[in-house]
């Protein structure tokens, strides 16, 4: 089993932690020390929220702080990521596993050491170099046997020492929008609401993220299959009527096809995932679907529109290895206001 590599360091600030019980996720912060007190205080209401519902015995360590970003981008999340085999990974979610949602997905992984993935692009897709016509990948390369995840996630299965100090990620949100500190009495009708997208942009360091994305940017025929081991942990419920006609474990293609969320060996269509920037749907693949309010981690935002955790984004990460309690099958939405790097974007009117 393979260490997971460190993506990048970052000196500590300040720091403080949140945590909703003495057996669930806690959440440190290091931040700059002129951070404003509000936006200090939406961040630790956001990770509440998290270690509400996420139980597991472990710390993760997140850089926090504002920034100009791109037109448009509310919030961005750089998360620090390794690698593990695939039979690692699967190994520790099912001696992870404790609930039905867990139990259900372990016992529909693949149980071959390689995955049958369903990509495009590349130099070697036998339908012409860098095609957008999807392939079945099921030549055991890197690429079939390797999970690129975050460190976060990486602790909440034991792949990572639970409360190891490395910094799991650092989110920025941008200095150029209003923001509504207070979501209690609804948002501002001219501001984002900044706890939400806060829970957000955390959520993606938890491990909401997607490998297609970086297939997304350099789908050309400049590179083979096995340059591309950027399978996340939610990729391996990244599914697709084609892909399942085709036979495989995996939808991994970046382009504008259905892909839905599946617990089931792609029997089922839980909910549907964004599909890609370049290629896809304009919106980055490490999302739902947009406008169908299906979650937190949807991929925009709007002014005066609150935001909160969902039972199917507690579906996904009980599925990646975070124990969730109460088990989302038997929950109601969770009463804290419905509603990355990765990043949530500003909805347009």
């Amino acid at each position: 089993m393979k260490n997971l590599k460190k993506i990048f360091k970052m000196a500590p600030l300040l720091a403080c932690a949140f945590a909703g019980s003495a057996h669930a996720l806690v959440i440190n912060f290091t931040y700059a020390p002129d951070m404003d007190t509000r936006a200090l205080g939406g961040f630790q209401a956001a990770a509440n929220r998290w270690s509400a519902v996420l139980h597991d015995d472990v710390t993760v360590n997140l850089n926090i702080g504002f920034s100009v970003l791109g037109p448009g981008v509310l919030g961005s999340t750089g998360s620090t990521r390794g690698t593990v085999s695939y039979d690692a990974y699967r190994n520790a979610l099912i001696a992870d596993a404790w609930g039905a949602t867990d139990k259900m997905a372990v016992a529909n992984l693949p149980k071959s050491s390689c995955l049958n993935v369903y990509m495009n692009g590349t130099g070697v897709n036998p339908n012409g170099k860098g095609s957008a016509t999807p392939f079945l990948d099921n030549n055991c390369n890197a690429n079939n046997s390797t999970i690129r995840m975050t460190s976060a996630n990486a602790r909440a299965v034991g792949l990572l020492d639970a409360h190891d100090p490395l910094s799991d990620g650092s989110v920025s949100f941008s200095s150029t929008f209003a923001w509504d500190f207070d979501p209690t009495d609804g948002v501002d009708a001219n501001a984002f609401d900044f706890i939400g997208v806060a829970t957000h942009e955390i959520g993606h360091a938890l491990g909401f993220v997607s490998g297609v994305d970086t297939l997304d940017l350099n789908r050309t025929g400049n590179f083979s299959d096995a340059a591309f081991t950027y399978i996340a942990p939610a990729d391996l419920f990244r599914c697709s009527t084609d892909s399942k006609a085709a036979g495989a474990d995996i939808d991994w293609s970046a382009d504008n096809r259905t892909k839905y969320f599946s617990l089931d060996n792609c029997g089922s269509n839980i909910a549907t995932f964004s599909t890609g920037r370049t290629f896809g749907d304009g919106q980055q693949a490490s999302h739902w679907k947009d406008n169908l309010g299906i979650g937190i981690l949807d991929p925009t935002a709007a002014r005066g529109e609150r935001l909160a955790i969902s039972a199917t984004d507690l579906q996904l990460y009980d599925a990646i290895g975070w124990n969730v309690v109460p088990e989302p099958g038997t929950m109601a939405l969770l009463g804290f206001g419905l509603a990355g790097i990765f990043g949530l974007r500003r909805r347009k009117a």
